[in-house]
């Protein structure tokens, strides 16, 4: 699956820039410029602030500024995929180390290069970023023996500089970890799988479902416009992290 010639930087370089910024509303309304799609999560969550959820990601202008002014603390998220262009691999938290070598593994079978961005997620675990090829339709998977999941075609992540409130009482940030990588490529997703679970993949248990349902001849970021859900009630937000790492495995710096 050699596409890197045919790969667009475009979304790996904006979610760079967009990590840097002061706040989520400057975040989505980047990336959004960028033609990366965004929709609005609860503050302090990764819960969906609209009914529709991914469903509802847009890169028009107008309808982000409007999200975003109306409910300015809220996170900051994207659809993964061919909607946004960009293919993610999660290393859970709670098993970081089996994920990390898994991933390791992969990168010397030659089915997953050195990430184009790393982020560290909230919950101690990372991200890694990749641009998403677009002659290759790949669905999201959970992996969760090795402690990875893949998150492509219906799936979504949480970008920098969104914050969460942990069930331990700390709020912890999204955050890029070390500097881009610009000779990145596509993920090998399907091998990738076969690898590092292969008696799901034998077994033909399913990828994940997929959050969202691509309507033939939809145009990238576009979507009807939902009435939002009140994030009144989210839990109030406490003993703010300064943004270290927190859990982040010290293996990371080495991938």
């Amino acid at each position: 699956m050699d596409t890197t010639h045919e790969l667009d930087p475009a979304p790996l370089e904006a979610v760079g820039r967009a990590a840097s910024t002061k706040g989520t509303a400057d975040a989505a309304l980047l990336l959004a410029a960028a033609g990366v799609p965004v929709f609005p999560c609860v503050q302090g969550s990764t819960r969906p602030l609209l009914p529709s959820g991914p469903g509802t990601a847009s890169s028009d202008l107008d309808r982000v500024d409007s999200w975003w002014s109306r409910y300015p603390a809220t996170n900051v998220a994207i659809p993964t995929g061919a909607a946004s262009g960009l293919d993610v691999v999660e290393i859970y938290a709670d098993r970081s180390r089996s994920g990390i070598s898994a991933v390791r593994l992969a990168m010397r079978a030659g089915l997953l290069p050195r990430p184009g961005l790393a982020i560290s997620t909230p919950a101690g675990g990372l991200h890694l970023l990749f641009p998403h090829s677009p002659q290759t339709a790949q669905p999201s998977w959970d992996a969760p023996r090795p402690g990875l999941s893949f998150h492509g075609d219906g799936g979504h992540i949480l970008l920098p500089p969104s914050l969460v409130l942990r069930a331990d009482g700390v709020v912890a940030r999204s955050q890029l970890v070390g500097p881009g990588n610009a000779f990145t490529g596509p993920v090998h997703a399907g091998a990738l799988r076969r690898l590092v679970d292969p008696a799901a993949a034998q077994n033909g248990r399913p990828a994940l479902a997929p959050t969202t349902a691509p309507r033939p001849g939809q145009r990238r970021g576009h979507t009807a416009d939902p009435r939002p859900v009140s994030p009144a009630g989210a839990p109030p937000m406490f003993r703010p992290d300064p943004g270290g790492p927190g859990r982040r495995p010290s293996e990371v710096v080495s991938l």
